[in-house]
């Protein structure tokens, strides 16, 4: 009986014990709560991000595109023929007008060929002058010798002379009118033989005139590339002439832009500090949509002052003008999927809305939209970027 007493008695211990631990543990956990409770609590801080309030205003929408002035006119001048140049008549920076003498080449060879085709032709005429006489006599000689041959078979007719009298007039007759004909093609043959001459005197004479070359155009001596004692040959560039007074910018249009461009599209471009309008006068080849475009800018005197051909400027191609239209940096929008549009963030008592908004267009890292009011504000930039943005997100604009 007494161990039955003494295992029951430590039984009741052990579970006074686990009661007074348990007891101990809740009190605790009712103590920590309660200081919890008492305790201020701490929010995490909002996300840091950069706004910008939507503005009202106009946009031009423009492309820049690198062109190059040009002169109106320009000319590489070459000889048509490989000779020795003779004499220069200009230098860089002369004037010429239309036909004036730039320089010339030796002519001596050619001249000589010229009097060598005039002394054939000479002595040609002076064959056919005699090969006419000839014909001439023997036209005669054919006449005399057809009226005795008739004679003569008249007689032969009435036996008052043998026959062989009368073949043997008519053999003359016949020898004589085969001398005549011999006679008549050596003439033609002369003949034929001095309009070849003459032909190729006519050559060599237009081929003399290419040794004094001319100016196609009145303009400025831009570039002289020869000497005297140099040879000049076709395809080398003598000396080069550009118009003078008006110029032209001109530029080539990637494929991309080519829908929006056309004639008379406004083109400004800037001298220095000062801005000069002018208009696109053509495009080359305006048919061919394939491919790029050159652009062709006619200036004048006034839009081309201060310019000088070579001189590399950038031209804006001003496409479309928006008035009056809600403005936001370019960098405020954000490129939705395939199946969205795109949207802008805006931000309202400290947190985020997700907004649709229509680009109408874009210059100068502006962008005119719809879809907003004015005075609100649009994020620019977040603190850790786009990725950690969303709707009904807490944010604090930076200073």
């Amino acid at each position: 009986m007494k161990n039955v007493s003494g295992t029951a008695i430590r039984w009741v211990v052990a579970g006074i014990v686990i009661s007074l631990l348990v007891l101990g543990g809740l009190a605790m956990i009712q103590k920590k709560k309660r200081a919890l409770a008492k305790a201020q609590h701490n929010h995490l801080p909002a996300t840091l991000v950069d706004t910008v309030k939507v503005s009202v205003g106009d946009l031009t929408e423009s492309h820049d595109y690198l062109a190059r002035v040009e002169p109106i006119q320009a000319a590489n001048i070459t000889a048509r023929l490989t000779a020795t140049i003779e004499a220069i008549a200009v230098d860089e920076g002369d004037s010429v007008i239309p036909g004036q003498t730039l320089m010339k080449l030796d002519r001596r060879q050619i001249d000589a060929q010229i009097e060598a085709v005039q002394a054939q032709i000479r002595q040609k005429q002076a064959e056919l002058q005699a090969n006419q006489s000839t014909v001439a006599s023997l036209a005669e000689s054919v006449a005399y010798w057809s009226r005795e041959a008739e004679r003569d078979m008249e007689l032969v007719k009435t036996e008052a002379i043998p026959q062989s009298v009368g073949e043997a007039t008519l053999d003359k007759k016949s020898e004589v009118e085969g001398k005549l004909s011999a006679a008549r093609q050596q003439s033609a043959a002369l003949e034929q033989q001095i309009k070849s001459l003459d032909a190729r005197l006519e050559e060599l004479k237009t081929t003399l005139s290419y040794c004094e070359i001319v100016s196609p155009f009145a303009g400025i001596v831009t570039s002289r590339l020869v000497d005297p004692g140099d040879e000049a040959a076709p395809g080398k560039t003598l000396v080069v002439i550009e118009s003078a007074g008006a110029k032209m910018i001109a530029f080539d249009i990637p494929q991309s832009d080519l829908p929006a461009v056309e004639p008379g599209l406004k083109v400004t471009f800037k001298i220095g500090e000062q801005t000069r309008d002018a208009s696109i006068t053509r495009l080359y080849p305006s048919l061919n949509r394939a491919r790029m475009v050159r652009a062709e800018v006619v200036l004048d005197d006034n839009q081309a002052t201060g310019l000088t051909s070579g001189q590399y400027l950038t031209a804006s191609v001003v496409f479309n003008r928006l008035s009056g239209v809600c403005l936001i940096p370019t960098d405020a929008l954000i490129e939705g999927a395939s199946d969205k549009g795109t949207r802008v963030y805006v931000v309202k008592d400290g947190t985020l809305a997700v907004r649709e908004v229509r680009v109408l267009g874009t210059a100068s890292e502006l962008a005119g939209v719809q879809g907003l009011e004015p005075g609100e504000e649009v994020v620019v930039n977040s603190f850790l970027g786009w990725a950690r943005l969303s709707d009904g997100l807490k944010v604090e604009a930076r200073p």
